[in-house]
Formats: C-alpha cells, sequence, structure tokens
C-alpha cells in the first residue's frame, strides 16, 4: 500500500517571535511527530516553483501582491491556503512602530485580499478571531505555546540581589509608560536590579521629540539581540520578576499572554496588568499579580520582593500551569487538528 504524504508549506512573514512561535515549533512537532503524513517546509520566500501541487499553504501576516498572485494561482489548483497572524493589523496605533507599514491603504487592502481568498485563519486568542471574524469565517484559535527544547538554565540563583526586569522592543513603548514611576522607584532601590532589556537607545529621529523616559538613571538597559540568541540570553539576564504592563487599548486586547509564558519559563514571578490577554490567563495571587491601579505597580513589586513565601508560592504555581497548559510538545496536536480539517472540508 502505498502512503502519499500531506504537503505543507509556511511561508513566514518575519525571523523573530512571530516565525519562532507560530511557525517554527509547532510545524517542528507536527512533522516530527507525523513523518509519515506530513512533508513540512518553512521558508522566507514565494517562488514560482512553489505553485507545485501542495495540499496546504500557510501565510503569515501576507500583504504583497506577487505573494497574494501566487498563493490565488495554488488556490485555484485545489490547495488549501490558511492566514495566519497573532496582531489587530487593521488597529495598529499611531505610537507603534509597525503603524507606518500597516497603516497604509495599499497594504490594508492586500491584507483583506488574503483574507479573502483563504480557507482558514490561525490566530492565537478568542479576542482575535472576533476581530477578525467578518473578514473570514472559518478561525481557529492556537495559543502561542512554550517549546521547552528551547529554555536555558537561568543563572538568577548565583545572584546577590533580585533583578526586575521589563523586555521587549519599540513597538511597547506605551506600556512601559503605565510604569514610568515604578520603574523610577525600583531603579534607585538598593535592594534590587532593573533591567531593562529593550532596544529604546536604538531611537531614530522620529522619536526625538518625545520625553526619554527609558533612560532611567541607576537601571541597567541591555540591548537586543537576534532572536536565535532570545532565550539564551533570556537566562542569562537572571530576571526574578519580569513586568508586563499594557496600555488599555483595543489593540492591545489582542495581544497574546506571551510575556507570562516567557517570565514564567525562565523562573521569574510575572507582574502584570489586568488587562487583555494577562487578566484572561493569570490568576492573581496564584500564577501571579495583576495590577489594576496603576498607581499601585511599585508597591506590589516591593512586597513581593521581600515576601518569599508568596513569590515561591506564585512561581510554583505559574510554572506548573504554563507547563500543562502552553506546552507545545501537547499543544501542537491542536495545530494538527486544525490543519487536518482544513484538508478535509470540502
Amino acid at each position: 500500500m502505498i502512503h502519499t504524504r500531506k504537503k505543507i508549506v509556511a511561508f513566514r512573514g518575519d525571523q523573530g517571535a512571530c516565525w519562532f512561535y507560530r511557525l517554527h515549533s509547532p510545524m517542528t512537532y507536527l512533522g516530527k511527530n507525523n513523518a509519515d503524513k506530513y512533508e513540512i517546509s518553512v521558508t522566507g520566500t514565494i517562488q514560482n516553483t512553489h505553485c507545485r501541487d501542495f495540499d496546504l499553504v500557510i501565510l503569515q501576516r501576507q500583504y504583497a501582491k506577487d505573494v497574494y498572485e501566487a498563493a490565488l494561482r495554488m488556490k485555484q489548483s485545489g490547495t488549501k491556503l490558511v492566514y495566519e497572524v497573532d496582531d489587530n493589523l487593521f488597529n495598529v496605533p499611531e505610537w507603534n512602530g509597525a503603524h507606518d507599514l500597516f497603516n497604509k491603504p495599499g497594504i490594508q487592502h492586500g491584507i483583506k485580499e488574503f483574507l479573502s481568498i483563504v480557507d482558514a485563519m490561525f490566530v492565537t486568542t478568542e479576542t482575535l478571531k472576533e476581530t477578525y471574524s467578518k473578514y473570514c469565517k472559518k478561525i481557529y484559535v492556537l495559543p502561542n505555546s512554550i517549546n521547552y527544547d528551547a529554555i536555558y538554565p537561568t543563572s538568577k540563583y548565583n545572584q546577590k540581589k533580585e533583578v526586575i526586569c521589563w523586555q521587549g522592543s519599540l513597538t511597547h513603548e506605551r506600556d512601559v509608560q503605565v510604569i514610568s514611576k515604578c520603574l523610577k522607584r525600583l531603579a534607585q532601590n538598593d535592594d534590587v536590579v532593573l533591567k531593562m532589556w529593550s532596544g529604546f537607545k536604538e531611537r531614530t529621529s522620529l522619536n526625538d521629540n518625545r520625553d526619554p523616559i527609558f533612560d532611567i538613571p541607576g537601571s541597567e538597559t541591555l540591548q537586543l539581540v537576534p532572536f536565535d540568541a532570545f532565550f539564551q540570553m533570556f537566562a542569562q539576564v537572571g530576571t526574578s520578576i519580569g513586568l508586563a504592563p499594557l496600555a488599555a487599548n483595543p489593540f492591545n486586547k489582542c495581544k497574546s499572554n506571551l510575556k507570562f509564558l516567557e517570565y514564567t519559563a525562565l523562573d521569574a514571578v510575572t507582574v502584570a496588568s489586568d488587562f487583555g490577554p494577562y487578566g484572561a490567563t493569570i490568576e492573581d495571587g496564584v500564577t501571579g499579580i495583576l495590577i489594576s491601579d496603576n498607581s499601585t505597580w511599585y508597591d506590589a513589586v516591593y512586597e513581593l520582593v521581600h515576601d518569599k513565601e508568596m513569590y515561591n508560592y506564585l512561581l510554583k504555581n505559574a510554572k506548573e500551569f504554563v507547563y500543562e497548559k502552553y506546552n507545545i510538545e501537547r499543544n501542537y496536536k491542536q495545530w494538527q487538528d486544525a490543519i487536518e480539517e482544513v484538508l478535509t472540508t470540502t
């Protein structure tokens, strides 16, 4: 009996976190555990040679006309198409660095063209599903999950002071503004070390007219690294408490709980805004600390630094929760079920 494997190709939208969490990890586990069923590849380019007989194509954040035309040819030949996205691309705020790209009418039109021809969408949250529901009828919520094979042992237990860390890119400027007063106080607290792992010192002239709120006297600024070094660097930062502030706006409401997952996997307790993905995931006082009043950030962090019993309780619960519910070793099966349903739907 001849068994024909299904051919699946995923066109990534970047080489960073989106690619890693949304394509690389799930496709790696899917292929590893179903080598007899699937022939899987992930690529960053689309060429005429790709218009051969694929069974399913995953298009991550695609909007370019040449990619759309190639995808349309594939669809016309019987290929199933899936659009993968983890952000609300129709509501990128002006202060986000991606706004200038995704707010262009041509880009918005390009995204909608893709959504008009795909058979399904893969998104990260129920809120994002609701956002795109008027553009696509078949949407699968596939949460971000931790690939524990990529996690390095943390070095935090060799440190004399607790490390409080925020990590992210320039796209999170408004989020960090939420805790700016807290950060300044933490930086002056001799009991802790505040580390800002970011790209804020890489400001361009576009941002020169804004206050340098991220140059916090007393804090350590760590520069961003290529994503292939992200987890190794994260382990070396030695984070004890990870900060996850979110400004309350429609764009952030569609975000995922990724910072909570990453902090937890790297043995850090999360203190987060009680909003959007964190409010929906973290159980306050059980798996982390949720902040609803932004004036209380400093007190919450300070109390956690000095309450070791509570700290250990939160970390233990969070690690068990994330490992059980957000582990790609288990959750790749959600991707498999979704792919199988798309492939078999007429």
